[in-house]
């Protein structure tokens, strides 16, 4: 027998075995760089002193970091900053070192310079921000607001290009949050080439933190976030593209996530009962700090009357409109602060308020109403967001107030986000509904929404009595039990009087791909991509 040949044809028969089992294995997947997402708001702006809006806000936290930022789980962490500071003077000065080489996307420094710019840009009255109301713990801030004081008097410098400090009037008891979500930095020298188109294209945005944005402007329903690789931590940050498309519609979203076309979809309750059935390891819903209100036209002689609110406010079934019209999560508003918000004393802010639904009371609220404006049949223009959520809710306001209240019109007028928001800001409407979302743990930041000195009061309603209160809060400083006290009795009394009227808080529901990890929807503030693996 010849073995070298049998020795050769059992080599040629492994070799030939070796490479069919070979070419059988399924190559190992490599790791995916880019994400597909599917949101339901467009950005309006990435000016950090005039983002007042969801996709805005939700944006900010991609591309920008402030002296300190949110981890994971929603906890205060450094970011700019070389670490968190204890603050000094009975909890009023914070004096803050920033990291070595921390770079905007364009490869300029970031310096102490930019935060203190930001901060007097927004408080400034010559901006017009409404996002001015964020920083009034700062010394001189109502001197500054009210008096004409010069704005650099304001209660933030930067005493060398790497220290950032800052001097409270008071102290506040969140501040920490303050510094994550809301004192971000701008570049002067774009703001100051771009004026006011600083942050309105992504040819005028630059970026300090995980990602720049690119093919970006204010219409846009497609762009990029792309990795900074100017960003200090890029080595964490996993994905190198974001590709995000606006989808409005719910079940055209949810329909590009089952076909695998995105790896993360926001969606609304008109999809959420049917999706629960297969797919319901893949929803993500969390109970958010946001809330949704009507706002009214105090200068309007209908949105203005108070008997008028009352009513439109008794015919609402919360319960129903949260569990049946939206049922995404969202639950039923108590009050104009969102639930959760747990007092001094260990309880819930609202765990002793309520907003009923009452025929009786709204019909007679009514009555009231049409006499004082001297009119049986009474017609409201309430504008809303051309979104999925926001045309439930329209559907739902306009028949429930229509069959409770019968000589009540409700035109209903959607449009566009940033086209609503515009005519909030210029007073060019009548009624509204408007969402707010917390930065912070204290119920201060919606009581402000019905404060006439507040920056986002669109509607310039006011009330010495609620104003007295929440001039009363601010100056307790600490988290105190008189704080709440105050706190809640300005929430009862906003429950009566509707200087805004809640409605509901919102869940956010998404769907999200298994092969996503680390990407998680705190309570406070949105989904940060860097973290997503």
């Amino acid at each position: 027998m010849n073995r070298k040949k049998l020795t050769g044809i059992a080599i040629v028969v492994v070799l030939i075995i070796g490479s069919y089992l070979f070419l059988q294995q399924k190559p190992k997947e490599q790791p995916k760089s880019q994400l597909q997402v599917a949101v339901q708001n467009p950005i309006t702006t990435l000016d950090p002193n005039f983002a007042d809006d969801i996709g805005s806000n939700w944006a900010e936290t991609q591309t920008l970091e402030g002296l300190y930022t949110l981890d994971d789980k929603g906890q205060v962490v450094a970011g700019m900053a070389e670490k968190v500071v204890k603050p000094t003077v009975n909890n009023t000065v914070y004096t803050i070192k920033i990291k070595a080489n921390q770079k905007w996307s364009d490869g300029t420094p970031v310096t102490a310079d930019d935060f203190v710019n930001s901060a007097k840009r927004q408080v400034n009255p010559a901006s017009k921000s409404t996002r001015a109301n964020h920083f009034k713990d700062l010394a001189n801030y109502d001197s500054i607001r009210k008096q004409g004081a010069d704005i650099n008097e304001l209660g933030i410098s930067a005493p060398d290009k790497a220290t950032v400090k800052i001097q409270l009037s008071h102290p506040v008891p969140y501040f920490n949050f303050i510094l994550a979500n809301q004192l971000y930095p701008i570049n002067m020298a774009k703001v100051q080439a771009y004026g006011k188109r600083y942050g309105q294209t992504a040819e005028t945005t630059v970026s300090n933190g995980a990602y720049a944005i690119k093919n970006w402007n204010q219409s846009a329903t497609t762009w990029q976030f792309v990795k900074n690789p100017y960003y200090a931590n890029k080595q964490q940050v996993h994905y190198q593209t974001i590709n995000t498309t606006v989808v409005t519609n719910a079940t055209l979203a949810s329909k590009q996530y089952l076909a695998g076309k995105v790896d993360e979809a926001e969606i609304t309750g008109s999809v959420l009962s049917d999706l629960k059935k297969q797919h319901n390891k893949d929803i993500k819903s969390q109970q958010k700090g946001r809330m949704v209100f009507i706002v009214w036209n105090a200068q309007d002689k209908i949105a203005g009357n108070t008997n008028f609110k009352r009513a439109v406010s008794y015919a609402i079934n919360r319960d129903v409109l949260a569990q049946q019209a939206l049922g995404d999560g969202s639950t039923a508003a108590k009050s104009i602060v969102p639930s959760g918000e747990i007092t001094i004393d260990g309880q819930d802010f609202n765990h002793d308020l309520s907003l009923p639904f009452d025929k009786t009371k709204a019909q007679a609220y009514l009555k009231k109403a049409q006499d004082e404006l001297g009119t049986k049949k009474i017609s409201l223009n309430l504008n809303l967001a051309d979104t999925d959520a926001y045309r439930s809710l329209s559907v739902y306001l306009k028949e429930r107030i229509e069959s409770v209240l019968p000589d009540v019109t409700i035109n209903i007028n959607r449009m566009p986000l940033n086209a609503e928001i515009s005519a909030f800001n210029a007073r060019n409407f009548q009624a509204g509904t408007l969402s707010w979302s917390t930065d912070y743990n204290d119920p201060i930041d919606f009581l402000d929404m019905a404060y006439s000195d507040g920056a986002i009061n669109f509607t310039k309603w006011q009330h010495p009595d609620y104003d007295q209160l929440i001039q009363q809060i601010n100056q307790q400083g600490d988290a105190t039990t008189t704080r709440f006290k105050l706190e809640k009795d300005a929430a009862k009394l906003n429950n009566d009087l509707n200087g805004v009227t809640p409605l509901y808080q919102m869940a956010n529901v998404h769907l999200l791909q298994s092969h996503v990890r680390g990407l998680t929807y705190p309570v406070i503030g949105y989904q940060n991509y860097k973290y997503a693996k």
